[in-house]
């Protein structure tokens, strides 16, 4: 009933990573894009309104050829990171910076760099879906 209520989302980086906030290192040096929002598959109905507190990881394709053949316009893993030693010491500096800002304890850097350490294995591996049925 009524006029429509407009569904606003925050402004975003070239990754598609919200710009505003204490940015964590998942932001800050990121596998993928996050979102705190996501859209309704039009099956589940009202496909022109948002899932409420239901978020979305849309992961970087791990090579440019699996960027390239999926048309994705961020750049993949491979790209951003030479290494996974590269990826991880740029996380260990985003998460330093943190601590020296009061934004997080020394005690949790060890966790957020294990936590980074499997997702950069997990997503590094990762074949789009595109690719994965062969198209």
């Amino acid at each position: 009933m009524g006029q429509a209520y407009p569904h606003c989302v925050p402004a975003v980086d070239a990754d598609g990573n919200e710009r505003s906030g204490i940015r964590l290192p998942d932001i800050s040096v990121p596998l993928a894009t996050y979102t705190g929002w996501n859209g309704r598959h039009p099956e589940l109905g009202a496909p022109d309104q948002l899932m409420g507190l239901m978020g979305a990881t849309l992961p970087f394709a791990p090579t440019q050829s699996a960027r390239e053949a999926a048309g994705d316009l961020r750049l993949s893993i491979a790209e951003r990171y030479p290494s996974k030693a590269d990826y991880l010491d740029r996380v260990t500096k985003a998460a330093q910076a943190l601590v020296a800002e009061g934004y997080l304890l020394e005690d949790d850097v060890q966790t957020v760099l294990e936590q980074a350490s499997h997702r950069y294995d997990l997503l590094s591996s990762h074949v789009p879906a595109a690719q994965a049925v062969g198209g």
